[in-house]
């Protein structure tokens, strides 16, 4: 099961390592770029749901084993398409793919959570978050070995495919839900699910904002050089992967309540450091403390989600799932939105955000969210351990 979260991360960190080839390969530029990954966030949007639906008929195992397999298949179909307009058609698939497989995967994991009879779902996603390093590390590599697109996707599907034979077989036989669809006080988009949706919401525009904009906050509001400017991101990765690592222990002994509530104010300590002192090195702290906050929130409300009473859980995880996704299909544009409105309307700056105030107020719909999510957890969500 791990080795499946860490299949998963791997090859997403080797695709999307390579979209400058990607860009050259088809002739577009930034924006033509982003229609190409709306239109697999879209894809995983319509997938999502109706994951859960086949994980009541069929059970994940089997879900989980095709949509692996088609993703892994999928990936390098990118580098042989006849022309912009042909990836354009490819990537709902690869979206479809990729989003089945993240539902049906923590459907597993949900299930060898409750096996197991203590948390263990953050060190599944710290498999993810490991596979991405270990995945970007081979991106880097074949990069400098001068491999092209085409041959460096094919060798990532081979290699996975080889792994995944390994991991798929070992996937729990669950089989068809047999529980009831729905119950008394439940429903697919109840209260319990709007809210832990919401929290996902919150967590997951955090996760984007962090990957799409702190190297240009960075460059451009610390005036940090290029070459210190990703630490900011690798900053907010390895504690991530920090944080996932020990997520389960440190549920176990202080709950999931403490981890949810206890995360959202760590992030917004860290996201506030960054906002109000920017300077490079307190920059890079705060987006670590960001990191560290966020990694285990995840995890606990999927793992949430499969227990709300009167749900199947592939419902619960895929309704949430579909709720907190959609932050990765207009949160950071939203983010974007706000700082250009901002430089805009206050070019100059004012107050406390002197320089470039349209990112440090789009920085700050982060730690608004951050501030709603802990209000969320601390007096609204229905959390049980």
């Amino acid at each position: 099961m791990a080795l499946a979260f860490a299949i998963n991360g791997l090859v997403y960190a080797n695709w999307t390592s390579r979209l400058p080839r990607l860009q050259e390969l088809y002739g577009i530029d930034n924006g033509q770029t982003g229609f190409v990954l709306t239109s697999l966030a879209v894809g995983s949007l319509i997938a999502m749901p109706l994951a859960g639906y086949l994980i009541v008929k069929n059970g994940s195992r089997r879900l989980a084993v095709v949509s692996t397999v088609g993703f892994i298949l999928v990936v390098p179909l990118m580098a042989y398409m006849p022309g912009y307009a042909g990836l354009l058609l490819l990537m709902p698939l690869v979206g479809i793919s990729t989003g089945v497989m993240d539902v049906a995967i923590n459907a597993q994991a949900v299930e060898v959570e409750k096996l197991w009879g203590q948390p263990i779902t953050s060190s599944f996603h710290a498999c993810f978050s490991g596979g991405m390093f270990v995945g970007a590390g081979i991106a880097a590599a074949f990069i400098y070995l001068g491999m092209d697109l085409g041959p460096h996707f094919l060798v990532i599907s081979l290699i996975t495919s080889l792994l995944s034979i390994y991991a798929l077989r070992n996937f729990l036989n669950d089989g068809p839900d047999a529980g009831p669809e729905i119950g008394p006080g439940a429903g697919r988009f109840g209260l319990a699910i709007v809210l832990l949706g919401l929290a996902s919401l919150c967590t997951m525009i955090g996760e984007g904002a962090m990957a799409d904009w702190t190297p240009l906050y960075m460059t451009r509001v610390t005036g940090s050089t290029e070459a210190i400017a990703p630490f900011g991101q690798a900053a907010f990765s390895g504690a991530m992967l920090l944080g996932r690592s020990f997520g389960d222990g440190i549920r176990g002994r202080l709950g999931s309540r403490i981890v949810i509530v206890g995360g959202a104010l760590v992030a917004l300590v860290g996201v506030m450091a960054a906002i109000l002192y920017p300077v490079p090195a307190v920059a890079i702290a705060g987006f670590g403390l960001v990191g560290l906050g966020l990694s285990n929130i995840i995890p606990v409300v999927f793992s949430q989600a499969s227990r709300v009473p009167g749900l199947r859980s592939g419902v619960g995880i895929s309704s949430v799932s579909t709720i907190g996704y959609s932050a990765f299909l207009w949160g950071p544009p939203a983010i974007g939105f706000v700082s250009d409105y901002q430089n805009a309307l206050l070019p100059g700056g004012i107050g406390p955000f002197d320089g470039v105030v349209g990112l440090r107020v789009g920085l700050g719909v982060v730690a608004l969210l951050m501030v709603l999510l802990f209000i969320l957890s601390a007096f609204y969500l229905r959390v049980e351990d």
